[in-house]
């Protein structure tokens, strides 16, 4: 059978295939501009990066994190950037990039709170430091960082000689997190012109809790025996004095740990009575009420406030009530407090310590109440403690000239 003739018009059979070719290819046009509509970001995100925050970011510790098939958001207010608007914060800025990560960092004057607390508990815990670096990044908690500004520095309210940067980088490292606080610091304090030399940006970050497995390589899940834990802090020169034989203020053997900030504006000790390999307490035993934990700490100039404020809203300060001599808790502690002009300004000081109650604060049989004597002794210990703090030939009261000490008065941290 013949084939049927083309039923397309001759004089239309040349123009309908060649809009049929362009059909084709505009079909396959959008079908190339759909899949490239989710790549091809990474200049304009880079670009961001660099202008994000006020142009403060460390761009070489952050490039490799530009991601190329999302577009950056970029939300950032501030009187850093805006000086004439009414805001809290010298710069607070958030960049992300959908389901690839982000960043935000915010920063203030001292005046307004610090996002964590700075209480000794809270310096003792395990966490990140930056020799160098007043600040920390403890577990499950934004790092954040204290900058001195002895020029003084206006934000919303009244001028301050001290600033915070607090920084969270979604999947990065501590290293990198304290050299992109660091680097926000050093920005502000130049803009600023607060009258100091910009910070080196960090090199080296130390975990102040380390865990380690037999073979010395990391802790996996359900690893639970041979354990290893190094403490960096132990032992720490600007607590020594604390524990050395002879001359420690408080009786028995002791072990010390410190922070490692090496920090003008912060300091903080702790001591725990010597444990034998088993984990039982020391031969000879402490007797009842005989200390066995204490703790020291410093905090100066705005950073001192915002310390004193911590405890002051944990009713942990002197003069705000009087408390029964009866303890039931067995990790009651008594704190001294001191206030003293040292290096960085006014300085506030805690020492606290926790007695031996093992036998005695007993809540099903009434806790214990203190004698008069008791009490009396218990304050003796924690002014004797207070005394070697400040004292202390290589402590950090006397490496920072504190002098003019008064004493605030003690603290019942019991109920």
């Amino acid at each position: 059978m013949p084939t049927p003739p083309s039923r397309i018009p001759p004089r239309l059979r040349l123009p309908l295939a060649g809009a049929l070719a362009l059909a084709v290819a505009a079909a396959v046009g959008v079908t190339l501009l759909t899949q490239d509509d989710d790549a091809g970001h990474r200049p304009a995100n880079t670009a961001q990066l660099k202008r994000a925050c006020g142009g403060l970011l460390p761009y070489a510790d952050l490039r490799d994190r530009v991601p190329d098939d999302v577009r950056g958001e970029l939300d950032e207010y501030g009187t850093l950037l805006d000086p004439g608007q009414e805001s809290r914060s010298l710069l607070n800025c958030t960049l992300d990039w959908k389901d690839r990560g982000g960043l935000h960092v915010e920063a203030a004057t001292l005046v307004n709170p610090l996002p964590q607390e700075v209480r000794t508990e809270d310096l003792l815990a395990p966490g990140h430091e930056a020799p160098g670096v007043t600040g920390r990044l403890a577990d499950d908690k934004r790092l954040w960082i204290v900058a001195e500004c002895p020029n003084g520095i206006t934000g919303r309210a009244r001028k301050a000689t001290q600033l915070y940067v607090g920084v969270g980088v979604d999947k990065a490292s501590a290293r990198t997190e304290f050299r992109v606080a660091v680097a926000v610091a050093n920005g502000i304090a130049s803009r600023a012109h607060c009258g100091t030399a910009p910070a080196a940006l960090p090199t080296r970050v130390i975990d102040t809790y380390e865990e380690h497995d037999a073979a010395g390589g990391p802790v996996g899940p359900g690893d639970y025996d041979d354990i290893r834990v190094d403490e960096p802090g132990r032992g720490v020169r600007k607590c020594a004095a604390l524990a050395a034989k002879g001359s420690a203020p408080l009786p028995g053997t002791w072990t010390v740990t410190g922070d490692l900030q090496d920090s003008r504006l912060l300091s903080v000790c702790g001591g725990e009575r010597r444990t034998d390999p088993n984990g039982g307490l020391a031969d000879p035993q402490p007797a009842d009420l005989e200390p066995l934990a204490f703790d020291t700490a410093s905090w100066a100039g705005e950073l001192g406030a915002d310390a004193y404020r911590d405890y002051h809203d944990e009713g942990r300060y002197p003069g705000f009530d009087d408390r029964s001599d009866t303890i039931t808790e067995q990790d009651a502690a008594l704190a001294l407090w001191a206030r003293s002009e040292c290096a960085a300004g006014t300085t506030y000081h805690r020492v606290s310590i926790r007695p031996n109650l093992a036998h005695l604060a007993d809540p099903e049989l009434g806790g214990h109440t203190l004698t008069h004597a008791e009490r009396a002794g218990l304050s003796r210990a924690v002014n004797r403690l207070m005394t070697s703090y400040l004292t202390a030939p290589d402590g950090w009261p006397t490496a920072q000239h504190c002098h003019d000490t008064k004493l605030l008065g003690e603290v019942e941290e019991w109920r």
